[in-house]
């Protein structure tokens, strides 16, 4: 397998990154290999891209419980998500040729796929490609699990379970894929020292994913009271929180805020404790780089589900409030054999290799 086609949708960050990373670890594998890496809402009108992908960015950063309710509705039989289905099927008649023409021309001998749009579709039209679904959170939806894959790729033994509840066998439990960095993460010293820190000042990474959706200002607010305490607040692809805390905070020392970051990993690893959403890439990441972490204001749907199994597992606590970041945050800090815990359990669910295990599978099922 020396060239392989990988679509993602850029609805969020999690499934652009998570087919970057795959992109990035063939290539790593196969130095003259060859990946087609594409953003499948490009194949449909620019208008209807926008209202995919705007629509969702604004769902979840204004009203997250209008995106639960399409979750939790699509997710079962009915005849709203059986007007989903219909709508899909026909977006996909229209568009996925030109998507298969792609592929053809680009020579992909394997289909991956990171987002449920055209996935299962592409699947079952063009048998002769063998495609593969990579799942990036740690329970599956509906829209992401079938049995017209040559395999599927999850992050969890409760996904595992819910295949095999609906008589889907080819399932393997890889972890979602994170960049190769993760492989080879810097200390905390070093870490600290790319970015500026100071080495013994207890650091606190606050973050609502790449776009920058949550109780960050709440949370930050809290926090950034303890003057000991230097708090790093990731805003992401939110220009608006970025220029709204730059400001508030430019005369607090201990407040940074950072807009978009291409070295997350240096961040994870610098901090004591992270305050973030449960998105399921960035919830790797961290896993990953051993942060201990509270998760606030989870997006109702896949976000509240990878916060149950990670909290589930004892890898993380939960915050019922973000306001009460700043005590839940020092309870944890103060309490070494609490955070010992957290250690354990993230280590036993961890999977930075992930990315890897994807590859070697696949290519041993062509």
């Amino acid at each position: 397998m020396k060239t392989i086609a990988v679509f993602y949708a850029s609805e969020g960050t999690g499934h652009k990154t998570a087919a970057q990373n795959l992109r990035d670890e063939f290539l790593r594998e196969n130095p003259d290999g060859r990946v087609l890496c594409r953003d499948i809402l490009d194949y449909i009108p620019s208008w209807l891209h926008r209202l995919v992908s705007d629509g969702y960015l604004q769902m979840a950063r204004r009203a997250p419980w209008l995106w639960g309710q399409f979750y939790w509705g699509s997710d079962k039989q009915s005849i709203r998500s059986a007007s989903f289905d219909w709508f899909h099927k026909t977006l996909c008649r229209r568009y996925l040729p030109a998507l298969e023409r792609d592929a053809a021309q680009f020579g992909a001998q394997a289909v991956f796929f990171t987002h449920y749009f055209g996935a299962p579709c592409f699947a079952e039209w063009y048998k002769n490609y063998p495609t593969f679904y990579v799942n990036t959170d740690f329970v599956c939806h509906r829209f992401q699990r079938g049995k017209m894959y040559r395999a599927l790729f999850v992050a969890s033994p409760t996904a595992v379970k819910q295949h095999a509840d609906e008589g889907i066998q080819n399932v393997y439990d890889t972890g979602i894929p994170v960049s190769p960095k993760f492989l080879e993460l810097p200390s905390k010293e070093r870490a600290r020292k790319r970015l500026g820190l100071e080495p013994e000042r207890k650091t606190i990474l606050v973050s609502g994913g790449g776009i920058g959706a949550g109780a960050v200002e709440a949370a930050t607010a809290t926090l950034a009271a303890r003057k000991d305490w230097k708090i790093i607040v990731i805003c992401g692809n939110n220009r608006a929180l970025y220029r709204k805390l730059s400001a508030r905070y430019a005369a607090n020392e201990n407040v940074r805020a950072e807009a978009f970051v291409p070295d997350m990993e240096n961040y994870y690893r610098a901090a004591d404790l992270g305050v973030m959403k449960p998105g399921g890439l960035s919830l790797s990441e961290a896993l990953a780089s051993k942060l201990p972490l509270l998760f606030m204001d989870p997006i109702p749907g896949q976000e509240q589900l990878n916060m149950d199994y990670v909290c589930g597992r004892g890898a993380a606590r939960a915050l019922a409030n973000a306001n009460e970041a700043q005590k839940e945050a020092a309870a944890l800090l103060d309490a070494p054999e609490e955070l010992e815990k957290l250690a354990k359990a993230m280590e036993e669910i961890s999977r930075p290799q992930a990315a890897k295990e994807i590859l070697r599978i696949s290519s041993g099922l062509l």
